[in-house]
């Protein structure tokens, strides 16, 4: 079996925060899948090592419900999007490095990585259950 920096020899490594076009193999249900963009959620050492990463599938449709566990993305053109775009935090999943295609921009606004990580705390209790046991 071919180790990740093989895998990737002609393309990039994707690093924490950029957005990346990636197919998603098909899902059952509401699950996404297809073409389409998601935010690189793993560490840069996974990233670098892994064959494997975790990702946040993007939306472009605008008029899901709004829950705590979406992000919206208005200003869309700065990360390299077509049109405004919702970070879905609730579908958090694992690709293989291979899925990815090519970056497309980068999240560096701290407004909204402080919306990621607001979302996932509340998709994940336990990055609130240990910020109190830590303070």
């Amino acid at each position: 079996m071919p180790n990740a920096s093989q895998i990737t020899k002609n393309k990039s490594r994707p690093m924490c925060g950029e957005i990346w076009m990636c197919n998603l193999t098909t899902k059952e249900g509401s699950i996404q899948s297809g073409y389409r963009p998601v935010f690189i959620l793993s560490n840069d050492k996974n990233n670098t090592y892994s064959s494997t990463l975790n990702i946040i599938p993007l939306t472009s449709k605008m008029n899901k419900r709004k829950l705590p566990v979406h992000v919206e993305l208005w200003s869309y053109q700065q990360y390299g999007l077509k049109a405004p775009s919702t970070l879905m935090i609730e579908q958090i999943t694992t690709v293989c490095v291979d899925d990815l295609d090519r970056k497309i921009g980068r999240v560096t606004d701290s407004v909204v990585l402080n919306d990621i990580y607001r979302a996932m705390s509340v998709q994940f209790p336990i990055m609130q259950m240990v910020g109190q046991v830590l303070k």
